[in-house]
């Protein structure tokens, strides 16, 4: 079989983890990823080798829409068996080169990465309605991360409900993959107590608020540390408003690290601090490792999750409480996150959408 997976660019948010688990997934199969935009971070470089990376020439998007749209040279196949996207752009594009039969497919699945009509306003709401109206009437099977995800985006632009079929399918986890990065040398020197989170330094992840709960959460544990995994605009913001708290020792900004799975298996508690969200990939990340996880609800399915400690949404208060109740508690909640986790296996998750297309 051929696949076709496109992506904005190469870095590795949650939608993109997902789409990497797809391609990953089709081993059998020849999959085509092709990228829009390039970063110095190429976070599929070490993809299998029945993944073919094809980048862009330059890093000027439109232009590089465009090729991608109405140049037939620089995409491989014609038709494809499945095409696979996750943000709403891509999948417009996917939906009006299938309009023009610029190329052909048998199976095209999209999926929501966000919570498109909460988190956007304006011009780029505007946008986003646009590409909903031209592209997704050639949307085979669309799938959203949660009951929450899939009103909001009805409710925003209710005859989307008469162009595709909208399903509500949990985001998976490749536990094998999981398993395999246990194997890799990891020679960091960790603090001895610490909280991590990991996430883009961008507003909706909710870091400022994690920052002002930790000094709350300093004043009885002055031996905890707080990592931060990840990049993003916010990254001066954010540092100066923890040296501000005289916390500059306090809270390590990693960056970007290609491994985070050894953070969260030796922090004391790992913590997702977002205000919104569509639903955080990495808090399966954190519950594969760590029995002591917290997070805000800050997405639909977030409260159904047994045995993690929840926080409301922006509230420094009730988000400092549940890590002091993780960090206190004595329950091993390792039996039940893998009891969860492993229905969410990528491999369950891709036999059901062939079902539901089958269907």
């Amino acid at each position: 079989m051929k696949i076709l997976i496109l992506l904005p660019n190469n870095e590795m948010g949650g939608a993109e983890q997902y789409l990497k688990m797809v391609a990953s997934y089709y081993k059998q199969d020849i999959v085509e990823v092709f990228f829009l935009q390039t970063s110095m971070k190429n976070l599929w470089e070490n993809a299998e080798k029945h993944i073919h990376l094809n980048f862009p020439k330059n890093n000027y998007k439109l232009a590089n829409i465009i090729k991608f749209l109405f140049h037939p040279k620089h995409r491989i196949y014609k038709t494809y068996d499945y095409i696979f996207t996750s943000h709403v752009y891509t999948t417009g594009i996917i939906g009006i080169m299938l309009q023009l039969n610029l190329i052909r497919k048998f199976n095209f699945v999209a999926r929501e990465s966000t919570s498109t009509f909460i988190r956007f306003k304006g011009i780029k709401l505007l946008r986003y309605k646009l590409f909903y109206w031209l592209g997704y009437k050639k949307v085979d099977l669309l799938i959203c991360q949660t009951y929450f995800m899939k009103d909001q985006l009805i409710k925003g632009f209710p005859k989307l409900v008469y162009l595709t079929n909208i399903q509500v399918i949990s985001n998976p986890i490749d536990n094998s993959l999981i398993k395999g990065v246990h194997n890799k040398p990891f020679n960091l020197k960790l603090p001895k107590k610490y909280i991590v989170s990991a996430g883009r330094l961008i507003y909706e992840k909710g870091y400022d608020i994690l920052i002002n709960s930790f000094y709350l959460l300093k004043q009885n544990y002055p031996e905890l540390k707080l990592i931060i995994l990840g990049d993003g605009d916010l990254r001066n913001q954010l540092i100066s408003q923890a040296a501000s708290l005289n916390l500059q020792n306090d809270v390590i900004f990693k960056g970007f690290v290609p491994n985070v799975y050894p953070f969260f298996k030796n922090a004391s508690v790992c913590v997702v601090s977002s205000r919104v969200e569509g639903f955080p990939n990495v808090l399966l990340q954190m519950m594969s490792q760590n029995s002591k996880v917290v997070s805000t609800i800050c997405a639909g399915g977030i409260i159904d999750i047994p045995s993690i400690q929840f926080s409301e949404t922006n509230n420094q208060d009730s988000l400092e409480k549940a890590l002091i109740t993780s960090l206190e508690s004595t329950t091993n909640n390792r039996e039940l996150f893998d009891r969860y986790l492993t229905k969410r296996d990528i491999s369950l998750f891709m036999n059901y959408i062939h079902e539901l297309l089958e269907n």
